[in-house]
């Protein structure tokens, strides 16, 4: 399967509509289907590159008009984060509305269980029954991972199962490819614009790398990028358990633009939360801090840091990025 990457330049809706043709899309979404796009939604703090880029999703969806019979943007809640608000106070809202995009919180639809034999952690998945009406293009962000090493288009099929997913965090490895294989995603496009680098998926460092990416073939894609960002595909559990299981192949040839070397990214180390987090899920007290009302003071305290690290270094990160020449509109608060 081809996948293609493509700079950006100076128009993202061009790069975007390129990408898309470049990695065939038509063959992988089919003619007036109902198209889901799971974007990257969970903080409502929006640094720029722990979040989709607002511009890649309205080039992506600029691409299925007249292509796609309906289009929606999904996401569902978090245990940290309420995606209603997150989605509203995004401009990814404000650009769906103008361009007929229906908005679904996943956390609201009826679930349906699919039962996969073959899937070694979770062989009972429960996913929204909506998802199975049409197809899905996911449409994550380029980063860094404190759990996985990347998060790119398989792990960014984490957000569509119920919230008390973060149970799962000790066996991501083997619960990616089984959400995955639940699911069934068709397409994938990268939003390498602002990536992420460091303590990510929230806390990590913006940095701008001006591509975009896309691809069928989850895995590739994935293995892909990770090579660009400095990381040997073959030594991230979740990449290679996906290649075993036949969700798709490692690989490392693609279209479109040639990517000069770039620095290899910062990788990720566990912030204060995801420590404290791993320290009592590793400990026999697992039980009585995640499944009793404890849980509740973990995520306040969990609140708490990330609202601190916005006040000190988020909203500074996107003061600066709201000036930006090409995306600072993106980021700038909904009207």
């Amino acid at each position: 399967m081809a996948v293609s990457i493509k700079k950006v330049g100076t128009d993202v809706i061009e790069a975007v509509s390129s990408v898309m043709d470049f990695a065939s899309y038509k063959e992988f979404i089919p003619k007036n289907s109902t198209v889901f796009l799971k974007v990257n939604l969970g903080w409502d703090l929006f640094i720029p590159g722990s979040v989709t880029n607002p511009a890649v999703f309205e080039g992506v969806v600029r691409k299925l008009q007249g292509h796609a019979n309906d289009i929606c943007v999904v996401e569902s809640d978090q245990v940290l984060e309420n995606i209603e608000k997150a989605y509203y106070k995004s401009k990814i809202s404000e650009i769906a509305k103008r361009l007929g995009v229906h908005w679904v919180n996943l956390s609201y639809c009826k679930k349906i269980t699919k039962n996969i034999p073959e899937n070694l952690i979770i062989k009972n998945v429960t996913v929204p029954e909506i998802l199975t009406k049409g197809v899905i293009l996911t449409l994550p962000v380029m980063k860094t991972h404190n759990k996985t090493t990347i998060t790119i288009s398989l792990k960014n099929q984490w957000g569509c199962i119920p919230k008390m997913r973060h149970m799962y965090h000790l066996c991501l490895t083997e619960a990616i490819s089984d959400v995955n294989a639940a699911l069934g995603v068709n397409f994938s496009v990268v939003d390498g614009t602002i990536a992420m680098e460091g303590n990510a998926p929230k806390t990590g460092i913006p940095r701008e790398i001006g591509i975009v990416g896309a691809g069928g073939d989850l895995v590739e894609v994935d293995s892909i990028f990770a090579s660009l960002m400095g990381f040997n595909p073959w030594e991230i559990p979740h990449l290679v358990e996906a290649d075993r299981r036949g969700l798709g192949k490692i690989g490392t040839s693609y279209t479109g633009d040639k990517i000069d070397a770039i620095e290899p990214f910062k990788p990720a180390r566990h912030n204060f939360v995801s420590k404290v987090e791993l320290l009592f899920r590793q400990s026999s007290l697992s039980s009585l801090v995640f499944k009793t009302p404890a849980l509740f003071g973990m995520l306040v305290g969990a609140k708490i840091y990330y609202y601190l690290f916005d006040l000190l270094q988020g909203s500074s990160i996107r003061k600066e990025f709201r000036r930006h020449p090409l995306y600072g509109e993106y980021f700038d608060k909904p009207t």
